[in-house]
């Protein structure tokens, strides 16, 4: 049963790391709904864009989970 608690553990951090990776800006405005300021001008629905380091930080955390998913997968498989 262990090992297959471990290949889903594996799973669901390559899966979050691979959507960490091809979609940081959504992962970011999903992050902090309702936390940024709405007193922006601008058009109905348009948000900014989310500052350059924060994307950074999020790929570099996909990166992590993809790795730490391999590294699960290998150990439940190997």
């Amino acid at each position: 049963m262990a090992g297959l608690r471990t290949l889903l553990a594996a799973g669901l951090g390559l899966l979050l790391g691979v959507c960490c990776l091809l979609a940081p800006g959504a992962v970011v405005r999903v992050h902090t709904v309702g936390r940024r300021p709405h007193d922006r001008r601008g058009g109905y629905g348009a948000d900014g864009d989310p500052p350059g380091r924060w994307l950074l930080l999020v790929r570099a955390v996909g990166v992590g989970l993809v790795l730490a998913g391999g590294y699960f997968g290998y150990v439940a498989v190997g």
